[in-house]
């Protein structure tokens, strides 16, 4: 496959990834972008913002557009450019090459647990097993809530997400990693539903996380 087919697909892969949370409202309007690194390049490929700009649950290939990994733009129609916190995503792009998609979004679930402190708990193993295996694996909290918007904060951020796939942002939403803009639209939606649940719980008592035989079990299935 040629780069320009590569970009192709993976610009239609970005915009699916991009609907796909605006319209189960992981995130809402034009709060939030996808983007997802061209293989063996510098390049990468991301949710656009701007006066033209689409809400990501109507977004389309037109909305992709290329940067390299110093945030240069190097292709995207006029009224549209690069999000504020691209830098962001390309923090997470240099310290671990394993990654090739970054998704930043804004659950509510998200903005008020971590607001009110409220950590998120394995309430559930059998309703969604992967779930639960992202709070084994640890969800750590970025205790700012300020937006990622240049290198240094970006720095300041891995520093907490490190080589998690998934990191609350204290007050703001959350971002996911995966090796593939598939991955990452999958951990973003089971860590939408684990706050979720979770805020759920938190709202009518004291949730309790599941027995420790139960997630034992879990873990010698993944093994």
């Amino acid at each position: 496959m040629s780069e320009l087919e590569t970009i192709k697909e993976l610009k239609e892969k970005v915009a699916l990834s991009c609907r796909m949370i605006g319209n189960r409202g992981v995130t809402r309007g034009s709060f939030g972008h996808v983007s997802a690194r061209i293989p063996g390049t510098d390049k990468i490929l991301i949710k656009a913002k701007g006066p033209d700009e689409e809400a990501l649950e109507f977004a389309a290939e037109r909305d992709i557009i290329l940067i390299d990994i110093q945030g240069n733009t190097l292709e995207a129609p006029q009224g549209l450019e690069a999000p504020q916190e691209t830098d962001m995503h390309l923090a997470v792009f240099r310290v671990r090459p394993e990654v090739m998609s970054v998704i930043h979004s804004h659950p509510d679930w998200v903005v008020a647990l971590t607001a009110c402190e409220k950590p998120l708990l394995p309430i559930y193993a059998a309703y969604n097993p992967p779930g639960m295996r992202l709070l084994l694996e640890g969800i750590p909290v970025y205790p700012r809530s300020v937006t990622v918007v240049n290198e240094e904060l970006g720095k300041d951020f891995m520093r907490y997400m490190g080589d998690k796939n998934v990191c609350l942002l204290r007050g703001h939403g959350m971002t996911t990693a995966g090796r593939s803009v598939e991955e990452a639209t999958s951990v973003s939606l089971n860590a939408f539903e684990l706050a979720r649940l979770n805020y759920m719980a938190y709202s009518i008592g004291n949730p309790k996380p599941v027995p420790e035989e139960d997630m034992r079990e879990y873990q010698r299935r993944w093994e």
